[in-house]
């Protein structure tokens, strides 16, 4: 399992970085489009759609709602990113509160579909607005992030972790999984500003050394990686509620392809909604 999950990603993670760096705005936002398609196609299944017209049917409202965003996208953008915020702060907080009753109800499957539609749609646009308004360099920073607090925390729990985080929803997560993933995110965001401060441009937020913007920083992605853990335990909540280990099949070793961005669902709203209002730019 474990070497197939390497080979996967050591395929994908190149790809990623390339389509984030190389690709214009309008291409990247396509290419995005076509992977929160496919995560919409597990989640009509995770929903408890059965049938085939039904999941197209899902995956083609989703598709509706990206396609014509930038019809009223320009309006509400500007503050979409805290309700999204205020979400999954509540689910958070819910998640800490009752998970054994969270995982016991029974949710209707309208309500499912629903809040996938809400989840993935506004994650697609604000990743997309990430890359337009901050910069790529940023929604590169926010990817490796992610990454860097998921590969933290399975290593860390492996080693030390003894304390489970959720086991009413899932099992494998711990307390120290958590730790390994925050201390290895507060290195990484220190060793970012430092190589932003030394070689970034003029202008960016770090060309002066300023304490207060440092810590901003470190505290930002420290948030952003606590909410990819949330965003993790969203869908492993999903899962359980639907009865199956994974949401797809698609990436060997991973599952599907929702298994790999639910994490980042999650962590691109504060990510966006902190840089913004903190004033954080790399460019």
């Amino acid at each position: 399992m474990l070497k197939n999950r390497i080979l996967t990603a050591s395929i994908l993670a190149p790809l990623v970085i390339l389509a984030i760096l190389l690709l214009p705005d309008h291409w990247f936002a396509l290419l995005w489009g076509v992977a929160v398609a496919v995560c919409a196609w597990e989640w009509s299944n995770l929903a408890g759609l059965a049938s085939t017209p039904a999941r197209a049917g899902f995956v083609a409202v989703c598709v509706g709602a990206m396609t014509s965003y930038q019809q009223w996208a320009g309006e509400v953008l500007d503050w979409l990113a805290w309700p999204v915020v205020a979400w999954w702060v509540l689910f958070g907080v819910l998640l800490r509160k009752m998970p054994a009753k969270l995982a016991a109800i029974r949710y209707p499957v309208a309500v499912r579909l629903l809040v996938g539609l809400l989840v993935l749609v506004s994650a697609w646009i604000l990743t997309v607005w990430t890359k337009h308004n901050l910069g790529s360099l940023q929604l590169l920073y926010l990817f490796l992030l992610v990454w860097l607090a998921d590969i933290a925390a399975y290593f860390s729990g492996k080693r030390w972790g003894a304390t489970k985080l959720c086991p009413e929803i899932s099992p494998g997560k711990t307390v120290e999984g958590v730790y390994g993933a925050l201390g290895a995110v507060a290195l990484f965001a220190l060793a970012t500003a430092t190589a932003l401060y030394a070689f970034g441009e003029e202008g960016s937020s770090f060309a002066r050394f300023e304490p207060i913007k440092w810590l901003d920083f470190v505290m930002l992605s420290l948030g952003t990686a606590a909410f990819s853990v949330v965003g993790d335990l969203f869908e492993s909540l999903v899962k359980r509620v639907r009865g199956v280990k994974d949401s797809g099949a698609i990436l060997p070793g991973h599952g599907g392809l929702l298994d790999r961005v639910d994490s980042l669902l999650a962590a691109v709203s504060l990510y966006y909604a902190g840089s913004k209002y903190l004033e954080i730019y790399f460019q």
